[in-house]
């Protein structure tokens, strides 16, 4: 995993450097890190397309953090960014550029902690995949790219980001292979991934890209709470 520290602080990227190295190696796993001094070499070098992760200093010479994060966001929407300042005055700026979170300086090891193992749990994700038979073929889906699934008659339906795939399996079967808190049943035919959900409405979900998925009548008071709870953990760190 390639990850990059955008300081312009000598001393505070070499800190940062020994604490993500001590997280990757108490948890066995190796990282590459690469250090920039600022936001223009980053965005000019050719690691830049291979990185998962990248911490940005929003207070750096010419371009700032923000104005570093809000290029990348130009050519990458998976790219991790934890946003590293003196200061929250820009809190508000990380949303518009989907940063994970914020660690104030003087960083504490215990926050790059929890920063990273938030990072380890959606690189888990994004890493998982199921496997369909479609076609005679087995196709792996990552659960990332899987927007909801359906099941019309004998047939079931697995609507990602970029298409349709179409085989003969149970449900229930399906629903087993996930195994994943953001995937939710919503009605006996229908399973929604949580992260692409927009709006609740009375008796729908209304997912990204206008679908509305069934809530289902019996259980609508603990489906809506189970998609509210999930929202809950997004907001206090959760990924």
């Amino acid at each position: 995993m390639l990850i990059a520290i955008c300081d312009d602080n000598k001393s505070e990227r070499a800190a940062l450097r020994k604490m993500a190295d001590k997280f990757f190696g108490d948890i066995g796993c190796t990282a590459e890190i690469t250090e920039y001094a600022d936001g223009a070499s980053f965005l000019e070098s050719p690691e830049r397309k291979d990185t998962k992760l990248a911490f940005l200093d929003i207070y750096m010479p010419g371009i700032s953090g923000i104005e570093t994060a809000r290029e990348i966001r130009k050519f990458d929407d998976e790219m991790i960014i934890v946003l590293t300042t003196t200061s929250l005055e820009h809190a508000l700026d990380g949303y518009s550029v989907d940063a994970l979170s914020y660690l104030v300086k003087p960083v504490e090891y215990s926050e790059v902690q929890k920063v990273l193992n938030r990072c380890m749990k959606r690189f888990g994700d994004s890493m998982r995949f199921i496997e369909v038979l479609s076609n005679r073929i087995t196709t792996r889906l990552l659960l990332k790219d899987i927007r909801f699934i359906e099941v019309l008659r004998n047939l079931c339906l697995i609507h990602t980001t970029t298409k349709t795939i179409k085989c003969y399996c149970p449900l229930e079967e399906i629903e087993r292979q996930l195994s994943s808190s953001t995937f939710l049943r919503t009605h006996r035919s229908f399973i929604v991934n949580m992260y692409y959900i927009e709006d609740m409405a009375e008796n729908d979900f209304v997912i990204k890209g206008g679908d509305l998925i069934p809530i289902r009548r019996n259980d609508k008071l603990k489906i809506k709470q189970t998609y509210m709870d999930y929202l809950l953990f997004l907001l206090r760190g959760g990924v």
